[in-house]
């Protein structure tokens, strides 16, 4: 059922875009168009199609977030085990699957040969400051076990907050050796 739903589509999305594609092909008129003349028109239809790809893109996604809502509906009304696990795994996976395709399309767009080391040394520091959060976190984490451990003298508090502190000081570890390691290779 899903499957045919994709191909579906996948179908309607063939229909909108073959159209436009086909109506602007300068070479089959053989008016001696240079390449780079050819890839300017290329981008200036897929610039002129790009708002609807993007709503078809979005009302795919849409659509199948609504069906994964509605199947979840009928697994908790049915108790069906199968169709809840698939409606769930839908629904998890589509709102993440979107967004990683939208930033994808954005950095498609937005990236040229003269930027990508930049976006790659931003990658590096965006993971690195985010370690730095995790291990703030981590040592919160582990005092708050600690003090439990104290109050109620619980060993699985103490053994928690041990393991926190010295994963804390591992991650730390990597997030400053990470990036000189990788800057040398």
């Amino acid at each position: 059922m899903v499957l045919k739903f994709r191909y579906l589509l996948l179908l309607f999305a063939l229909v909108i875009l073959i159209p436009s594609a086909a109506s602007a092909s300068p070479l089959q008129q053989g008016n001696g168009i240079t390449l780079n003349e050819q890839l300017n028109v290329w981008s200036t239809n897929l610039n002129n199609t790009a708002p609807k790809i993007s709503f078809l893109f979005s009302a795919i996604f849409t659509i199948m977030f609504l069906f994964g809502v509605v199947r979840l509906g009928y697994s908790i009304v049915t108790k069906t085990g199968q169709v809840m696990k698939g409606s769930t795994g839908l629904l998890i996976w589509v709102p993440i699957t979107f967004f990683f395709i939208r930033i994808l399309i954005l950095l498609l767009f937005t990236t040229n040969s003269e930027n990508v080391t930049l976006l790659a040394s931003d990658f590096i520091q965006l993971i690195s400051a985010a370690s730095h959060s995790t291990v703030d976190w981590m040592i919160s984490i582990g005092l708050v076990f600690y003090l439990f451990y104290h109050l109620i003298k619980h060993p699985e508090f103490g053994r928690w907050s041990k393991r926190m502190w010295v994963f804390a000081g591992g991650l730390t570890l990597l997030t400053f050796i990470s990036p000189i390691v990788l800057g040398a290779v």
